[in-house]
């Protein structure tokens, strides 16, 4: 019963603004299209924004939560690496010493097995054929004149040992 008074109500509606139009002169019927397509693109685009507002809101509510669990995350990892080495009594090795580490090691393998002997002619390198080779990361062999650069010297040293 409640479908019929409400298709009833419709229909009431539409027939009075379809006597109204009919009724209406020419300027008034254009105007009143006009109108109505105007509040219908209007109407769209309000729904437009609204659906587009309530994702960006949707959206970053998501991406904070995220965030927050993440970063509570990595304080839960800070706070139990950190007792950790409190209890164990080590040192955290920061980047900085972990860089210098590896450059001095490499400078000391650089030093003390690159260049000892010429991968072509087998003949031992001059200090002063080291040392250029330490500076510039190239030399040429004294004897053959071979160029040493570091990948050659790499692959001597791969091969000596």
């Amino acid at each position: 019963m409640e479908w019929e008074y409400f298709f009833d109500s419709i229909e009431f509606w539409y027939n009075t603004f379809v006597d109204w139009y009919l009724s209406a002169p020419i300027y008034a019927q254009v105007l009143a299209i006009i109108g109505l397509i105007t509040i219908i693109a209007l109407a769209i685009t309000l729904v437009y924004y609204v659906i587009k507002g309530i994702a960006y809101l949707v959206y970053y509510i998501l991406k904070g939560l995220y965030l927050l669990l993440k970063y509570i995350g990595y304080g839960f990892y800070k706070l139990t690496e950190g007792f950790y080495l409190l209890v164990s009594g080590k040192s955290k090795i920061t980047k900085q010493e972990s860089a210098q580490r590896n450059i001095q090691s490499n400078i000391t393998f650089h030093q003390n097995y690159i260049l000892e002997y010429c991968s072509e002619c087998g003949r031992k390198v001059s200090k002063r054929t080291k040392t250029h080779f330490e500076k510039k990361r190239m030399a040429f062999c004294e004897h053959c004149g071979t160029p040493l650069t570091l990948n050659h010297a790499l692959k001597v040293v791969s091969i000596s040992h």
